[in-house]
């Protein structure tokens, strides 16, 4: 070789040569909108316990039905909860939800088990649970203090994405 000198300058030329950067700018647009859940297809649900007796409350008795659907769109998880909203009885730490009788409240039952009002509950779109309503009364309620008659009670059933 003629010049075997030269390559190594060349060489080490190439490998202190300084390091040119790019910036690159990247984009996106993030699309932080919950699913749009439907429940009960938008309509209001009724309960209808008919004539109960005083003396036949107590949680259990008079159990109802209460009809629960739900349609959701893009869910990118498959985790729900569902809280039942309302105004809690005086009279019962439990979580009973109040009536217009202040001797009577409405208990809920979510997969056979009792659920206080306005706490949440886990479950997933793919098994949904099983409601159920039942009347309750006062410890203290009796035919000489508790006023007979129709009764009404408002809940709202909340869906929230997770």
């Amino acid at each position: 070789m003629k010049y075997p000198g030269w390559w190594l300058v060349i060489l080490y030329f190439v490998g202190t040569a300084p390091v040119l950067g790019v910036n690159i700018n990247l984009r996106g647009n993030l699309i932080v909108t919950p699913p749009e859940c439907i429940l009960n297809n938008n309509n209001q649900e009724s309960i209808h316990f008919g004539d109960i007796l005083l003396t036949r409350i107590d949680g259990t008795h008079y159990l109802q039905d209460l009809p629960l659907s739900l349609t959701c769109s893009e869910l990118a998880k498959n985790n729900l909860t569902l809280t039942l909203k309302g105004e809690q009885t005086t009279f019962n730490s439990n979580g009973a939800l109040k009536t217009s009788n202040s001797k009577l409240g409405i208990v809920f039952y979510i997969n056979g088990s009792r659920q206080a009002i306005n706490q949440p509950v886990k479950f997933t779109y793919s098994a949904l649970p099983s409601l159920k309503v039942a009347p309750i009364k006062n410890s203290t309620a009796n035919y000489s203090n508790t006023d007979g008659g129709h009764f009404t009670a408002l809940a709202t059933l909340k869906v929230d994405y997770q």
